[in-house]
Order: structure tokens, then C-alpha cells, then sequence
């Protein structure tokens, strides 16, 4: 099986400092960073990464795609995803523009929508890259700068505003890319089921409060829920997703708990309670199944 690069290997590989609360779940839960290219390696080994990445650049450089290599001359955003292998090479010392980068597990369904109409815009492209002009990329450059802005605040809405702003942003990419080529319309289809089963699940989150437990827990909940054969549903998200309907669901079930067990100061029984574990020991065991780690380890972490 071909194997991708995470986002806790891209923070081993450049040396960055891994972000605290990244850094205690061990990468994973939700995630998004954001930071300057001057603080970014000049190189990328040619692969898959399973996170996103937005990169807006100014200086030289080569895109090394699975069909060719691009020469970038002229500022540019790139907006790279599982979906496409790439590798990267800057030409030159000097790094301008920004990067950010987010997992899986940070995307809402409508922020997964938005990204879906973005890449079917580039479906006859070698790659998701769109070249700018000064005054594109100065629109582009003040979005970043207030993404940063945000990022490194102590706004009490700090994370409203960034999702706002990254949302901003890739909406941006498809104005541009459309004004492009003006022929180019997204053909983004959402698949129904897919859409409707993401709606449940991120319905669900965040759980805010030890008396509530999750309606849907299981791939048969969600698709008596949605009133299609559990096989159906699951054929359909790993057609689309890549990921069986219980591996998303666990996911975003672990990416709660490490939330839930890291920033409040309820009990590992009413967490492992709120999140459909009737029993304290088989959420001890579902956490060490996917993080390799004991729930208490993890309440370490609580400022």
C-alpha cells in the first residue's frame, strides 16, 4: 500500500515546532497552523501527503507533477490535497508568501464542499495552481496576513475567524480560477448520501455538555439513519473518501475525546459517557486502539 506523508512527519521532516496540543494528541486530532515561507524548506520529496496545504509563493520555483513539471515564474497559489502526488523545489534562498496547512479532521462538511467545488475546477489542469497577478496576489497576501493575525491572537473567537478566513480564501481561489477561464464551471456533484452523512456526523460535534450523547454512533445507525443498506453507505464513502464509514466515524469520535479529555475538566467516565461508551474500560480501549496512548495521558495536558 502506498504510504502518504501526515502532518506529524511534514513537523518531524522540516524540524518546525510541533504545535502544543498537536503535539500531546500525537497528530491525532483536528489541526490547521499557518506561518510565513520564510520558515519553510526550500524542498519537497516527490509524494503523497494526506493532509491539505495552501501555499501562496512569489518566488521561483519547480512543481514536480505525475504528468510533467511546472515552472513557477510568476506569483502563484497552490492548493495541494491528498488527491494529487507533488513534489517541490524553490529556486533561490529567498521564500515570500505563506503557508497553511489543516487535516482531514479539522474540515467540516461544508468546508469539504467548498474544497470540492475548488478542485473540480482543475480536473483538465496538471495540478490545482493558479498563477497571479500583482493585484491578485495582493489580495491573497492580505487574507493570509489576517489568517496569521488571527492564528496568533487571543481572540476569544479565534477559531470562528480562522475558518472564516480560510473559507475566504479558497472561495477566492475559485473567483480567480474562474476568471481564468471563464468556461471552466466546478462540476462538483456532491454525492447525496456523502453530504447527508457528514451533516450527521459533524452535527454531532462539538459535544458540549456530559449529559449529551451521541445519536449516531455506528455505520448501521447512520445508515438506518439515512435510509440506505449500511454496505451501500460504505461503498459509497470509501469510493468517495477513500475511508471506510467506521474509520470516519472513529476518527471524529478520537478527535472529540482528545478535545474533550485535553480542555475540560470532566470526568474520563462522563467523557467515554457522552461519546456512547457505556463503560469506562472500552473507551480506555477504543482510545489505545487509535492513538496508542491512555486516556489519562492525554488529561495530562489540561491548563
Amino acid at each position: 500500500m502506498e504510504n502518504s506523508e501526515s502532518l506529524w512527519q511534514y513537523y518531524q521532516r522540516t524540524k518546525k515546532q510541533i504545535p502544543e496540543d498537536f503535539l500531546a494528541s500525537r497528530g491525532t486530532t483536528s489541526h490547521f497552523n499557518v506561518m510565513q515561507r520564510f520558515s519553510c524548506t526550500g524542498s519537497l520529496p516527490f509524494q503523497r501527503i494526506d493532509y491539505y496545504k495552501i501555499c501562496l509563493i512569489k518566488n521561483a520555483a519547480l512543481l514536480h507533477t505525475e504528468s510533467k513539471t511546472v515552472a513557477i515564474n510568476t506569483p502563484s497559489i497552490v492548493f495541494s490535497s491528498p488527491e494529487k502526488k507533488y513534489g517541490w523545489e524553490s529556486l533561490g534562498d529567498e521564500q515570500i508568501g505563506f503557508i497553511c496547512l489543516f487535516n482531514d479532521a479539522y474540515l467540516s462538511a461544508e468546508l469539504k464542499a467548498s474544497l470540492k467545488k475548488l478542485y473540480s475546477l482543475f480536473q483538465n489542469s496538471v495540478y490545482p495552481l493558479i498563477t497571479l497577478s500583482e493585484e491578485e496576489y495582493a489580495i491573497f497576501n492580505q487574507y493570509f496576513q489576517r489568517l496569521e493575525d488571527e492564528y496568533t491572537s487571543d481572540f476569544e473567537y479565534k477559531t470562528e475567524g480562522i475558518y472564516y478566513l480560510l473559507k475566504l480564501i479558497i472561495y477566492q481561489g475559485i473567483k480567480t480560477q474562474i476568471n481564468h477561464c471563464p468556461k471552466v464551471k466546478s462540476t462538483s456533484n456532491i454525492n447525496p448520501i456523502v453530504s447527508k452523512f457528514m451533516q450527521l456526523l459533524d452535527g454531532q460535534f462539538p459535544v458540549d455538555s456530559p449529559l449529551n450523547e451521541l445519536k449516531y454512533k455506528s455505520a448501521s445507525e447512520f445508515a438506518e439513519a439515512l435510509h440506505v443498506h449500511v454496505n451501500h453507505l460504505n461503498h459509497t464513502l470509501k469510493t468517495i473518501t477513500g475511508k471506510s464509514t467506521t474509520q470516519i466515524i472513529n476518527e471524529k469520535i478520537t478527535a472529540e475525546a482528545i478535545d474533550l479529555l485535553s480542555n475540560t475538566d470532566w470526568s474520563i467516565t462522563e467523557i467515554g459517557n457522552s461519546l456512547g461508551f457505556e463503560y469506562l474500560q472500552h473507551f480506555t480501549l477504543f482510545i489505545k486502539k487509535q492513538t496508542g496512548k491512555n486516556p489519562k495521558s492525554f488529561r495530562s495536558v489540561v491548563v
